[in-house]
């Protein structure tokens, strides 16, 4: 027995690090994956051949200045033009690099309240739906307690009184059929508050070539909404009429037979629509949290960018720095000192210096342009918040007879993005079975 706890804690102990292992490639695999867009715009050009001619271009000019124009104030020009010439190329970098990280930042901010709306949708249906289980509960309860009216009758020596036993036994069925009632209604509100948690951002993030397929013209809208309050009152009407109309047919003429019935039959409608709201909640809650991820994604490289764009003011403030120190230095006597004690080289060196050190922070293109990738980035994700998340739920309405079995997963669209329950609960026993 100590041999096998030992060996039993010590597989344990290896399975631990294997999942730790596991979980740490996979992080690692997402950094590189997170990574892997910046990876490319860095290897990209990012500047122009026009830009990269003019800011040499602009180099050469201050070098030239002492050499063309010597003993002349045009040096005193030239060189400071220059250097503010290469300035605003990186100024004009960091611009477009922020200009990217508040665009991607924006977009990210929208997704976050948009996935907020749908967890509060959710959240509501979550709260409508919890009546149900009561009332699958008290339908059973009260289908038990119509079984046993004849027995307490009897045991209570009051069968003379018929108004009194008739009370009695309809006040069974009756709870019953209610308890059925108040879970069909809490299925419908269920079912409402998880359709807009599912299409919520579905038009608010479309494409303009794709809002054509949710727009829906003012006709169209109120013909929509009646058939829907058409759908609720038919609803209602079936989740209360069948089990008095078939214990009524099937119950024969005993009184406390037909009771017995309807009670059992409205008390096996409340777990059909706890199932109905249970696979209702099962795609909302796939739905939500495939747009939480999706704005999640979106904030990673809406703060990916801003993480990239955190050196552009820098590179901006030292390419000013640069184009201030050029023109203090044609501006200095001791400019004049060296060049009669260097000649015109020692000269060309000082006043090319920092137009040449600005022109190396023009580098800071390369952060601009991975800004500009993770915009597009946080975009791209974006939209993903658009996809057609109601497949299922329109195949119901159409294969299952307005009960809602799209909803479970019964019909629908195979395209459709969205957890199936009962698709994923065969897929998921069948790989249990393989693993078995």
């Amino acid at each position: 027995n100590n041999n096998n706890n030992n060996n039993k804690k010590n597989n344990n102990s290896n399975n631990n690090k294997k999942d730790s292992n596991l979980i740490t490639l996979a992080l690692t695999t997402l950094e590189k994956d997170m990574s892997l867009l910046d990876n490319l715009a860095s290897l990209q050009p990012q500047l122009s051949g026009t830009e990269v001619s003019l800011l040499i271009g602009s180099v050469l000019a201050s070098g030239m200045g002492p050499i063309v124009f010597p003993g002349t104030s045009v040096t005193e020009v030239l060189a400071p033009a220059a250097a503010a010439f290469t300035a605003s190329i990186t100024i004009g970098s960091e611009y477009i690099g922020k200009v990217a990280v508040a665009d991607g930042k924006e977009i990210a901010a929208n997704t976050i309240q948009c996935a907020a709306e749908a967890e509060a949708l959710l959240a509501n249906a979550e709260r409508v739906k919890a009546i149900t289980p009561l009332c699958v509960g008290v339908g059973a309860t009260a289908a038990s307690l119509s079984l046993l009216a004849p027995t307490i009758i009897e045991a209570l020596n009051i069968g003379n009184s018929v108004q009194f036993v008739t009370e009695l036994y309809l006040f069974c069925p009756l709870v019953s059929v209610l308890a059925a009632a108040v879970a069909n209604l809490a299925l419908e509100e269920t079912r409402g508050f998880a359709t807009r948690a599912i299409n919520i951002g579905v038009r608010r993030f479309a494409k303009s070539g794709l809002v054509g397929r949710t727009w829906l013209s003012s006709s169209e809208q109120v013909q929509k909404n009646s058939k829907s309050k058409t759908d609720r009152w038919l609803s209602f009407a079936w989740s209360v009429l069948p089990a008095p109309i078939v214990g009524s047919v099937v119950g024969g003429p005993g009184l406390s037979t037909k009771c017995i019935i309807v009670a059992a039959l409205a008390a096996a409608q409340s777990p059909y629509f706890l199932a109905l709201s249970e696979g209702v909640l099962a795609r909302a809650t796939d739905a939500v949290a495939l747009k939480a991820r999706s704005a999640a994604v979106c904030d990673t490289y809406a703060n990916q960018g801003s993480r990239n764009a955190a050196i552009l003011p820098f590179t901006s403030a030292l390419s000013a720095f640069c184009a201030a120190a050029t023109a203090a230095i044609v501006e200095l006597p001791f400019l004049h000192t060296i060049s009669m004690a260097y000649g015109p080289p020692g000269e060309v060196l000082v006043v090319s210096f920092f137009p040449m050190l600005s022109l190396a922070f023009a580098a800071a293109a390369v952060s601009k342009a991975r800004c500009e990738v993770d915009a597009e980035a946080a975009c791209q994700a974006a939209s993903t918040l658009a996809l057609e998340y109601d497949g299922g739920m329109k195949g119901g309405g159409k294969g299952g007879f307005g009960l809602g079995f799209g909803f479970c997963g019964w019909g629908g669209e195979d395209d459709d993005p969205v957890i199936r329950p009962s698709h994923a609960a065969t897929d998921r026993q069948r790989a249990e079975r393989n693993n078995s």
